[in-house]
């Protein structure tokens, strides 16, 4: 669904882009700020994201099961800081939010160093190596129109990074995944509606890859928090900045 209404199915089935790899790297602190040191994330045992395009026709009934329990757990956790939605959300309305047009999941990999690089013509099966989902998915995100009918060549998405996988750069590889996914399905840009002020991992995301801030809705995110008596709780209000990138 949209604020237009549902989102309409491609009039043809879809032909799945072809999966992406991408090191997982960090910055080391030197005095060079353009200096990137490249190494394994050693606390999560993968040294590469396989990144894998799906549709609910392609996905796996367990694939979908895990990625709406990781949802629901953003829901839950989140506090409204990257969805607006409200938590309790079923798997019926899950499928027919996330999975409305594309959807793209990163599964972790450990390459050994020396070894033949990873071939991106492997299918989701290899690169899920056996494990179970949850313990493979590195993160997901869905794309779709942002708007229908004459404005629908620009796109919006949704990430999901599973608690246990933050802080290791994971959500910065996804996006970037994104900036090469969204125009291979003819995309001209993408507008993000809401990014609460008070979600700023997000921000520098966006800002890192070059979107720009082209507006400010007061007041769009609804908190709550207890109040200084530690007992009732109060209602306040953050804002949230609207932006946008062209892939033109």
């Amino acid at each position: 669904m949209s604020a237009y209404g549902t989102v309409q199915p491609p009039a043809k089935p879809q032909v799945l882009l072809s999966p992406t790899i991408y090191l997982i790297s960090r910055k080391t602190h030197t005095r060079s700020p353009s200096y990137v040191k490249v190494e394994p994330q050693a606390d999560l045992g993968w040294t590469h994201i396989a990144v894998f395009h799906l549709t609910s026709r392609d996905a796996p009934p367990e694939l979908i099961d895990v990625l709406y329990e990781e949802f629901a757990e953003e829901l839950e956790r989140d506090e409204a800081r990257t969805y607006p939605q409200e938590k309790g959300m079923t798997k019926e309305e899950f499928v027919a939010y996330y999975f409305a047009r594309d959807v793209f999941v990163g599964l972790g990999l450990a390459i050994d160093p020396g070894k033949t690089p990873y071939d991106s013509s492997r299918t989701l099966e290899d690169a899920r190596a056996g494990r179970d989902w949850k313990s493979a998915v590195a993160g997901f995100y869905y794309i779709k129109p942002n708007y229908p009918g004459h404005s629908s060549h620009l796109c919006n998405a949704g990430f999901v990074i599973p608690h246990t996988r933050r802080g290791q750069g994971l959500g910065n590889i996804l996006a970037r995944s994104f900036l090469h996914y969204a125009p291979a399905l003819g995309y001209r840009g993408s507008v993000f509606n809401l990014v609460y002020v008070d979600n700023p991992a997000s921000i520098k995301i966006w800002d890192t890859l070059g979107f720009q801030k082209v507006g400010l809705i007061p007041g769009a995110g609804k908190r709550v928090r207890k109040a200084a008596d530690g007992q009732k709780e109060e209602v306040y209000y953050v804002d949230a900045h609207v932006v946008y990138k062209s892939f033109d």
